[in-house]
């Protein structure tokens, strides 16, 4: 697979810092973003392939982050995946336009099962 971009967007420390060594062993090149502002601008500049986006964030909450991103040419059809703890199935359905298999809940996942989704979306 092709060294990818990926934006993190996670206000967990702990969590972030996971994702990022998990995805630099993939081959990947992160970037984090701990807040929905960052998370806006970051994506907007870099364009990464995959956006994986918490909702609960500081400031914005990540559906705010996901309809703004889309507002822009390239966010139209930016590659986003879903990971959070806080929310149901159904309210972030109602909410993005995402299938159901770009949603991931924490913590129902294992970091092997993560990083065979991420692949699996980043494949597409």
């Amino acid at each position: 697979m092709n060294k990818k971009s990926i934006l993190i967007v996670e206000d967990s420390p702990y969590l972030a810092e996971s994702l990022v060594d998990m995805m630099n062993i993939e081959g990947h090149e992160t970037t984090v973003a701990n807040n929905g502002r960052d998370a806006i601008t970051k994506a907007i500049d870099k364009k990464p392939d995959l956006i994986i986006l918490d909702i609960q964030l500081p400031d914005i909450d990540g559906y705010d982050v996901y309809h703004t991103i889309r507002k822009d040419s390239w966010g139209k059809n930016a590659n986003v995946l879903i990971l959070t703890a806080s929310e149901s199935a159904k309210n972030i359905v109602k909410n993005v336009d995402l299938p159901s298999e770009k949603i991931l809940f924490k913590p129902d996942w294992s970091a092997p099962d993560l990083v065979k989704k991420i692949n699996s979306v980043l494949e597409d």
